[in-house]
């Protein structure tokens, strides 16, 4: 099953992708998320997927930050569940087709 999705945040191009795709490339968009927090090192400066330089050693930063992960999360469990509807119901379809 291909359909079209957006990526949440690095980009508004669209593109064609299968659910199982997207469902790596949102995991993925979390353990780069975190690369990029643990590569700031002491300067604590993360570059946002928008451009946006923020530092995590403010509060106002860390913030910002955390609330970008969060967002990212729940993009992920979003597409998780959407993996999981179209997971059982091809599982439903492939039962009907073989009964």
């Amino acid at each position: 099953m291909t359909t079209s999705f957006i990526r949440p945040v690095s980009s508004s191009q669209q593109y064609s992708r299968d659910i199982f795709g997207t469902a790596f490339e949102s995991t993925d968009e979390i353990y780069d998320t975190l690369l990029t927090f643990a590569s700031s090192e002491e300067e604590g400066i993360v570059t946002l997927p928008s451009g946006k330089e923020i530092d995590v050693n403010t509060i106002s930063g860390m913030t910002t930050f955390s609330t970008h992960l969060q967002f990212l999360q729940a993009h992920k469990e979003l597409i998780d569940n959407i993996f999981v509807f179209v997971k059982n119901l091809e599982n439903k379809l492939d039962n009907l087709l073989s009964s």
